[in-house]
């Protein structure tokens, strides 16, 4: 998928769509006669620059991005109109390669030999005698059966070769065992388990995939007490958070996250309903973990150990953050009176200190109300640094004092409010007991050279198109593993007097593509394999539909407690939900805009007609099961 994001990335849907269609200007939008029917009265074409999307609002009733309306415009399929556009954009796209299916096989080898062992430490965990202190050990941080359910964890036999012993019975080899990072070879070529007497802790990829292992030692002495799983092809612990998998849904829907130390504080997070935290590896936080997070919410918490090392540890974090999150630039006036420009970053950073000496899971347990509230009123980051900086120096020393204003003014320039930033330089002038003007100059003096700043990676629209893809690919991963779900979703679209799941339910073009690649192999196999569908698909997206077939794809916007049935019907409904609030959000615009005739209140009011039985028939309690005719082996 990174090719085809790039491409959009760099081609201006308007440069495509004005070769054929003579756009005027109209609020937000760009409207025109559509090229797809005949109509020289009403124009009907309208085109969103901020999405990279279209819809003709006449006879056609079509629209899409710019990959679809290049294939429609020129007749082309989906891998010519890929190659055209990135022919345009400067992006070569290549042929998939022989190679390049090996390396995806080998891949997917890994990822099954990780999941058949989180699986069968899982097992271990729940039935061996040997178990019992790994279940002891849970027990003592009230750690119940359902989390322990919900995150396979597991335990690691004190054996040398149990592991390896059971997947080369499972048909994986002893290369692929170490590719994967679960044995140990030395020097001479022996090979023994990595992981032994310890309880397992799968880590997850961002679509729920099993890639690592974060093991505890269970034995005293048995150092280091958390051992995670080398970096491998899979599992990179700079780039992963752990938890995220379980925590998408809720970061994008509280709009804050937060970061723990540890594993078993996120676990007891989620288990007491805080199903927005994530935990660290073990190590500072990168680039990498900080970029996933500010694609989900405006907001993250760091939430620390009250010791030294807590403290340092989210003052490196600071650092990180600082250098590597989006950034608008802001205007501000340097000493001679000019106008320069300073980056402000886009995200509020805040710190919950934790009380007492407490872990998170300890607060969580004691009274989960008062986790709440720590979060809920954890304070901005420049406080918190102002005094983390102060300790221990003599602010009575005019050189310590100006180190420490020099130290904190660069986090102070970060904040994008300007009364927010007065504050703070009130605060920081009261504790060095100087004249804030003082304070307000330095830091004025120090804008004259712009910080970095970078572009911002993802517009506000972006990041909602983003949003609603998840949806779609969560949904169509759903259909191309279980074909028998689109019966399901089917009928009860059909019960709700709505059309059946189609191709324009999908905005993304890969999305779309794939579905009518499914809906194709369907007329042929009632039951189409990843091979039957990746006959009728272009090279270019078959990488993606190997992505689709690993279980789960993404967070399910549904309840993991309900059937897999129950959950399909839900999520497809949602999409054609999203589908029609996505017209209806376009259509009133218009309306509001450039009135063009009465058809467009008429398409309002019947997609307002569509959207009511849908969420008539979201909210029933029941659900007419669909009995299953092949098998979901």
């Amino acid at each position: 998928m990174s090719t085809i994001d790039d491409i959009k990335d760099r081609i201006d849907i308007l440069d495509v769509v004005s070769e054929t269609v003579k756009l005027k200007k109209s609020g937000r939008t760009y409207i025109g006669f559509c090229p797809f029917h005949s109509n020289t009265r009403t124009p009907s074409f309208v085109v969103w620059p901020e999405t990279g999307t279209w819809k003709c609002f006449g006879a056609c009733n079509t629209g899409g991005d710019v990959f679809t309306f290049l294939m429609k415009r020129d007749g082309l399929e989906f891998k010519e109109a890929l190659r055209e556009l990135g022919r345009r954009a400067g992006i070569e796209v290549e042929e998939r390669k022989p190679e390049a299916e090996i390396e995806d096989q080998r891949l997917a080898r890994l990822r099954e030999a990780v999941a058949m062992a989180a699986g069968w430490f899982n097992y271990l965990l729940l039935n061996h005698p040997q178990a019992q202190v790994a279940r002891e050990h849970l027990a003592q941080r009230s750690i119940t059966a359902q989390t322990i359910e919900t995150f396979q964890l597991g335990y690691a036999l004190e054996s040398w070769d149990a592991l390896h012993n059971h997947l080369l019975s499972k048909g994986f080899s002893t290369e692929e065992m170490i590719e994967a990072g679960l044995l140990v070879q030395r020097d001479d070529g022996r090979v023994f388990d990595r992981f032994r007497c310890r309880l397992m802790i799968p880590i997850h990829d961002g679509k729920g995939r099993p890639i690592g292992f974060g093991a505890r030692a269970l034995k005293e002495g048995d150092d280091p007490k958390y051992l995670n799983s080398p970096q491998t092809a899979l599992f990179d612990k700079s780039h992963t958070l752990f938890a995220i998998h379980a925590a998408r849904q809720a970061i994008r829907d509280q709009k804050v996250a937060v970061i723990v130390e540890g594993y078993l504080d996120a676990l007891a997070a989620h288990q007491h309903g805080f199903h927005n935290v994530v935990a660290s590896l073990g190590t500072a936080l990168t680039e990498h973990q900080f970029k996933q997070l500010q694609k989900l919410a405006p907001k993250i918490v760091l939430a620390l150990d009250p010791d030294a090392a807590g403290i340092n540890a989210m003052l490196r974090g600071l650092d990180v953050a600082r250098e590597t999150l989006d950034r608008e630039a802001a205007p501000v006036f340097n000493p001679r009176g000019l106008i320069g420009y300073a980056g402000k970053l886009q995200i509020d950073i805040r710190v919950l200190t934790l009380p007492g000496g407490q872990d998170p899971d300890e607060v969580m347990s004691d009274n989960p109300e008062h986790w709440r509230t720590l979060v809920e009123a954890a304070p901005p980051v420049v406080p918190f640094v102002i005094e983390a900086l102060s300790a221990g120096r003599d602010l009575n020393d005019p050189h310590e004092k100006s180190k420490l204003s020099k130290e904190v003014l660069p986090i102070i320039r970060d904040v994008a409010d300007p009364v927010e930033q007065a504050v703070y330089i009130q605060h920081l002038a009261r504790r060095l007991k100087v004249d804030e003007r003082a304070v307000f100059d330095q830091m004025r003096v120090a804008s004259v050279t712009p910080p970095r700043t970078r572009p911002r990676a993802v517009p506000p629209a972006e990041i909602a198109k983003r949003d609603e893809t998840d949806l779609e690919q969560y949904c169509l991963s759903l259909v191309v593993r279980y074909p028998h779900l689109l019966m399901v979703i089917n009928e009860s679209l059909r019960r709700a007097e709505l059309p059946v799941l189609h191709g324009d339910d999908f905005e993304d073009a890969a999305n779309r593509e794939v579905f009518q690649a499914f809906q194709a192999a369907l007329v042929e196999h009632p039951a189409p394999t990843q091979e039957d569908i990746q006959a009728r698909l272009d090279a270019a997206l078959q990488t993606y539909l190997a992505d689709l077939f690993q279980e789960p794809f993404g967070q399910p916007p549904i309840d993991r407690s309900e059937s897999l049935e129950r959950g399909a019907q839900k999520a497809g409904l949602k999409l054609r939900e999203q589908c029609l609030r996505r017209e209806m959000f376009k259509i009133h615009s218009l309306i509001q805009e450039s009135p063009m005739d009465d058809a467009l209140g008429e398409l309002f009011r019947i997609d307002q007609t569509q959207l009511l039985r849908l969420q008539q028939t979201l909210t029933a309690r029941t659900i007419t099961r669909t009995s299953d005719p092949w098998s979901r082996s």
